[in-house]
């Protein structure tokens, strides 16, 4: 099954952190976007397949961030559950 998601990330003192619309009390933080996706697939993992999960079920597509140099963006994501 495949939804988009709407993650919304902040990038401060260079570091980034990001939350997920639709999964309230999903929070993730990276030094890249790259470690943040990965931290929000464990946050996304733990909520949807609950604490006992053995394996991430989920998977984000890639976080991009746009040349705007606004503190907080709003970037969808396709999320697959496997």
């Amino acid at each position: 099954m495949t939804q988009t998601v709407h993650v919304r990330v902040r990038f401060e003192d260079q570091a980034f952190w990001a939350t997920v619309n639709e999964y309230p009390g999903v929070f993730a933080a990276g030094d890249t976007l790259e470690e943040l996706r990965e931290s929000l697939e464990e946050g996304l993992s733990l909520v949807i397949d609950g604490a006992d999960a053995t394996e991430r079920p989920v998977r984000l597509s890639p976080l991009t961030r746009d040349s705007t140099d606004a503190a907080e963006v709003v970037v969808s994501s396709e999320l697959t559950l496997s």
